[in-house]
């Protein structure tokens, strides 16, 4: 409920002046392009910029805002000299109105989904504030108007002030309709870019030219009408926010200058119907231009969502692998520590047994100490391979030559090992997401491809260190098996090679074998 003292309030008060001093200006501007031979105003912007107020506040400001708006406006009427008691009810009476549609657009808006509530704001806004309360008080005005018009103006009349008012609207639409263009689609108009600018201000005197000299064509005027909405869509397109409401802004400027002047494709048999000619055009392309940039803007905001996502996606996943590294090393830790040691305990303790067992157990003892003793070199190797020591104490090259080495010795396939010579002076995170491709690469080699031969090279070029690791194995259809030709192991050595912004790619051919290759930017 809305109290008195939430109204009440300095800032209240603050934001009732600004309002106030707003619709004044507004409303001297509006009566400076107003001319009852053309139809009366142009554009009523007090409206707009009440509304733009209310959708930018807090509901306990409305209040004082509407009366803000509703002195401005007087006051500035009365400094026009065209002050009348029924004049300025009736727009007092329209400025009430515009805080009950600002709560009826909130209210519907709130209960569309989230992912389509721009798009359902959007039309509830053409729909209440560009057809709905500018046709309901031009209805108002025109039936409580003291002026003796002709029966057959009345409609005439009724479309004059609903454009003046939906233009009104529809002007401050942009500054605080969500999404809104961000502060920087507009600071990017005063940027270097000037071939933007000069774009746009090559295709607005290029229009206008053909307005002026073609515009007496009756053949042409639909092409003309049309041409501007096209250059706004592209340059929308193109992402140029700001430069599409300067090309509107431009392009509505000069369509009511040559309109004045009696050239352009508006003209029509008087004035009056000229005016109301270049209104609605100026009305359908702005309303057009507008919605267009709404779309692009939200495509824009879903794609920042979307990439800010996938930032979020790699951060996490380089917590989960620095994770999963301490937790290797803690494993391996405890393996080494105290699973071996206890091993080693047990292997003593069956030695002692000895010299008490008949000579014909002596065989199964031994047999025992074997399997003890190749179970701790399991045990160890598994250490090995969950934590490589190797590569924190003798650095990548040795850790390469050792891990080729083991799966050598233990496998039986012949590899083929170049090393950079410069690869022990690599960043810790570079050298440590070479060493695990290269222990993925090997052991997908060897148990999924059967391959008897593997070649791994480790090249720095500029800039770069690359990983090739290629083997003779059966290799598999890549493209035939996107979904399920990558396991969990690949996946992770392609989301460490973006972590670390690099590439990694992956080729293979049923027959011909498998090549892995991983390329890491190294800095400078």
């Amino acid at each position: 409920m809305l109290r008195l003292e939430h109204i009440a309030t300095p800032v209240s008060f603050v934001w009732g002046a600004a309002v106030c001093v707003s619709a004044f200006f507004a409303q001297i501007a509006s009566a400076l392009f107003a001319s009852p031979a053309r139809g009366g105003d142009l554009i009523w912007l007090p409206g707009g910029l009440l509304l733009a107020a209310l959708m930018t506040l807090p509901q306990s400001r409305w209040f004082v805002c509407v009366f803000g708006a509703g002195l401005g406006v007087a006051v500035a009427t009365m400094l026009d000299g065209e002050f009348t008691l029924s004049t300025d009810l009736r727009m007092l009476l329209v400025l009430t109105v515009v805080p009950i549609g600002a709560n009826i657009l909130l209210v519907l808006g709130a209960r569309a989904m989230p992912r389509r509530r721009a798009f359902v704001n959007a039309l509830w806004f053409l729909a209440i504030f560009v057809i709905a309360i500018p046709g309901l008080s031009a209805v108002f005005c025109v039936a409580t108007s003291t002026d003796t018009v002709p029966r057959d103006r009345l409609l005439l009349d009724w479309l004059q002030l609903s454009i003046a008012r939906a233009l009104g609207y529809l002007v401050f639409v942009p500054l605080w309709f969500r999404p809104a263009p961000r502060l920087s689609s507009f600071r990017r108009l005063f940027e270097a870019k000037w071939w933007a600018l000069i774009e746009i201000l090559g295709s607005t005197m290029l229009i206008a030219f053909a307005w002026y000299v073609l515009g007496s064509l009756s053949y042409l005027r639909p092409l003309l009408l049309v041409a501007p909405l096209l250059v706004a869509v592209l340059t929308t397109l193109q992402g140029r926010i700001a430069n599409t409401y300067l090309l509107v802004m431009l392009l509505s400027a000069i369509a009511l200058r040559m309109t004045f002047e009696g050239r352009g494709p508006f003209i029509e048999v008087d004035a009056y119907l000229t005016t109301l000619s270049v209104k609605s055009w100026v009305l359908v392309n702005a309303t057009a231009s507008w919605l267009l940039t709404m779309f692009v803007m939200q495509r824009n905001r879903m794609r920042r969502k979307l990439h800010d996502s996938g930032r979020e996606v790699r951060e996490l996943a380089g917590r989960v692998f620095e994770a999963q590294e301490q937790e290797r090393s803690r494993i391996a830790r405890d393996l080494h520590d105290d699973v071996n040691q206890r091993l080693a305990l047990v292997s003593i303790g069956l030695s002692s047994l000895r010299p008490n067992l008949d000579d014909h157990h002596h065989d199964d003892l031994q047999h025992l100490q074997d399997e003890l003793i190749a179970l701790s070199e399991d045990v160890r190797h598994i250490s090995h391979n969950l934590h490589p020591t190797m590569l924190q104490e003798l650095g990548l090259q040795a850790a390469l030559g050792g891990l080729s080495n083991l799966q050598r010795h233990r496998n039986g396939p012949s590899i083929d090992l170049r090393v950079a010579p410069n690869a022990n002076n690599l960043p810790d995170p570079v050298a440590l997401c070479i060493y695990r491709a290269t222990q993925e690469a090997l052991g997908n080699a060897i148990r999924h491809a059967k391959a008897s031969h593997i070649e791994v090279s480790l090249q720095a070029i500029p800039g770069q260190i690359e990983l090739i690791v290629r083997d003779n194995g059966i290799g598999f259809d890549v493209d035939g098996r996107r979904g399920d030709s990558r396991g969990l192991g690949l996946f992770s050595l392609e989301e460490r090679a973006k972590l670390l912004h690099g590439r990694f790619q992956l080729a293979s051919s049923p027959g011909k074998g498998t090549r892995v290759c991983i390329r890491l930017p190294l800095p400078h």
